[in-house]
């Protein structure tokens, strides 16, 4: 039995319309007689039916002209028009009008015995097109790219999403081959496996990078599946693609931020143990060089000695700052004048024209920064920017300041900026500018494209690890033959607050005073060596322990030192625990702590009172007698 359908007969002969309704009453079918246009048109407009069959002659109004009226109240309904003449000319009127087909209303009504097949069909093929309807729509809005071609690869159809994706009109596609799309990233090879299975009737699923218009690359993960038709015959394949390049763009800035992180913890180990080294090395060249009757030659080489573990100490200040661990000494300061003291001194000592832009809403304003490090990263970056623009079209330097509110994360690389408020410092030049696979490592520490000799590599991750030091974010813009821009984002500062200067630290022979009992807690044996040696010169006493557990073992014996000389950084043991340790044994005694490694940041709140002094390593002799005597002469 066929589908029971639901009918409206527009029809002003009332034997007419009785027997259309009874022929197709017979069929299964339930039917509703109108005779009037008017009257029709408000039924249609609150009742749903499967299909209309409307007279053409109606008393009111053409049945042509209520398909027009239909159309233009939004009443979607499909329409089969039972015409008394059959002429071409109205017939191609009534289907430009709307109406599925047209039945020719004979005298002796023979048309009836067919209407029932004839309005099955209309019915069907009403279904058919609404279904077409919506598959287009869908496939029209579609995020991802469908490319539909025949079986030798001609496309036949596409979306708008895959015109957007690759910049072409549908109309530059048709006939074409997806090889419009091949960016030569993929050999033959590739493309072969490819069409071995998809012309094996299975589905073939990667990751492609494909040519835009523009020649710029896209990368896309692609599904091509094969069609059959309902014998099995292959008829055509479909290509879905995705753009990755915004998920490929933040896997890089997620692998970059981890290997980052990785390598700086790495560094910031490496540079602890190392000054440790340095501080031995250091020391101990001092030590020789107060040695009597040395010869000239090996007074020579302990002062060689001396200046190369100074240059390995800078090194190792480098690897700090790129560990994010720089000792940083943060305050109030005007981003403003830092960029103009700067671009004076890169002037002068770079002999390279530099342009300044600074917003007037920024200029007074301040962040919480440590000049000489944000001065030191302005001065990498400039001088990255001179050895990119060629002589002797060079252009002047750009440094900016700006104010930047981000009510959302901004993408930027290496990494994202949160939302906040900032001030912005800019160093743009105008060079050869990176491709990405140079970008991608311009991080990386000792990275570099300079010729041997000429640079470390170590200039744009000390930056990045400084303005990580102070709770910033850098950014990379570059593109080849359009410069490089590097932005500074820095919190913005909403209350200033005035700070003083911080002390200068004067290098001075020891005072001939009583010798004070000091207590020396550091691991490495080296160290505690030096550090003894360069305290007895001095005149003080020195009782020596490698760790905190060590030293508090002292307590027992009544042992009461003046003053504690104490390393952060031992193996298993807490710093800050060991200073509490330390004056709970002990309340009143000086602590002078000692480290290669701490931030000031993170050392402050063990500063705190008057109690403790810090002191980096590696040190001089008279920066230890310095330290020693500022530590006891605190009141």
């Amino acid at each position: 039995m066929s589908e029971k359908l639901r009918l409206f007969i527009v029809e002003d002969d009332d034997d007419v319309a009785f027997l259309m309704r009874k022929s197709l009453e017979r069929a299964g079918h339930e039917a509703t007689v109108c005779h009037q246009g008017a009257d029709a048109l408000i039924v249609l407009g609150h009742s749903d039916f499967d299909l209309v069959l409307l007279d053409q002659q109606l008393p009111d109004i053409l049945g042509i002209d209520l398909l027009h009226r239909l159309s233009q109240e939004g009443i979607n309904i499909p329409v089969l028009m039972i015409t008394g003449v059959g002429t071409e000319d109205l017939a191609a009127q009534v289907l430009r009008a709307g109406a599925l087909d047209y039945i020719v209303k004979d005298r002796p009504l023979t048309f009836l015995a067919d209407l029932p097949k004839r309005v099955q069909e209309s019915v069907t093929r009403h279904r058919l097109q609404q279904t077409n309807r919506l598959l287009i729509e869908a496939l029209e809005s579609a995020r991802d790219g469908v490319c539909i071609t025949d079986v030798q690869g001609a496309i036949l159809h596409v979306n708008r999403a895959l015109e957007a994706m690759f910049g072409f009109d549908r109309s530059e596609l048709s006939g074409q081959n997806p090889r419009i799309f091949n960016s030569g990233h993929h050999g033959r090879e590739f493309f072969a496996d490819l069409w071995r299975i998809v012309l094996n009737r299975g589905s073939w699923q990667g990751e492609v990078v494909n040519r835009r218009k523009d020649d710029t690359t896209r990368e896309t993960s692609v599904v091509i599946s094969p069609i059959v038709d309902a014998t099995g015959q292959l008829t055509h394949f479909v290509a879905i693609y995705r753009d990755l390049s915004e998920h490929k763009k933040m896997e890089r800035q997620l692998f970059q931020a981890q290997k980052m992180q990785s390598v700086g913890t790495l560094a910031g180990g490496v540079a602890h143990e190392f000054n440790n080294l340095l501080a031995g090395i250091q020391g101990y060249a001092s030590l020789g060089l107060r040695e009597p009757n040395l010869s000239a030659d090996v007074r020579e080489f302990f002062d060689f000695i001396v200046q190369l573990s100074e240059r390995a100490a800078h090194l190792t200040r480098q690897l700090l700052a790129f560990a994010r661990k720089p000792a940083l000494s943060r305050k109030s300061t005007s981003m403003a004048k830092l960029l103009e003291s700067t671009a004076q001194l890169v002037q002068r000592s770079l002999n390279l024209e530099v342009d300044l832009e600074i917003d007037p809403r920024a200029a007074s304003e301040h962040a919480q920064a440590d000049a000489n490090q944000l001065q030191q990263v302005l001065v990498n970056l400039a001088l990255n920017g001179r050895d990119s623009m060629l002589r002797p079209t060079l252009r002047p330097l750009i440094f900016r300041l700006r104010r930047s509110h981000l009510g959302g994360a901004m993408p930027a690389f290496p990494q994202n900026i949160p939302p906040g408020d900032y001030l912005v410092l800019q160093v743009q030049d105008f060079g050869s500018g990176m491709p990405p696979e140079v970008m991608s490592q311009a991080l990386d520490p000792f990275f570099t494209t300079k010729e041997v000799g000429q640079g470390t590599g170590l200039g744009l991750a000390v930056a990045f690890g400084i303005v990580s030091g102070h709770q910033g974010y850098l950014a990379l813009e570059s593109a080849v033959g359009q410069g490089t821009t590097v932005s500074i984002f820095l919190p913005r500062l909403t209350a200033v607050s005035e700070t003083g200067s911080a002390p200068e630290i004067l290098l001075i022979e020891p005072e001939r005073v009583p010798g004070r009992d000091i207590l020396v807690i550091d691991d490495e044996q080296a160290v505690l060596d030096v550090i003894r040696r360069f305290l007895e010169i001095a005149g003080h006493h020195v009782t020596a322990a490698t760790n905190a557990a060590e030293a508090l073992e002292l307590v027992r014996t009544g042992y009461k030192p003046d003053m504690a000389i104490l390393d952060l950084m031992i193996p298993r043991e807490d710093g800050a625990a060991n200073v509490r340790r330390l004056r709970d044994a002990w309340p009143d005694i000086r602590i002078l702590l000692c480290t290669g490694l701490v931030q000031e940041d993170q050392a402050g709140p063990l500063l705190q009172g008057e109690t403790a002094q810090l002191l980096r390593k590696p040190f001089r002799m008279n920066e230890l007698w310095h330290a020693v005597e500022t530590a006891m002469s605190k009141e």
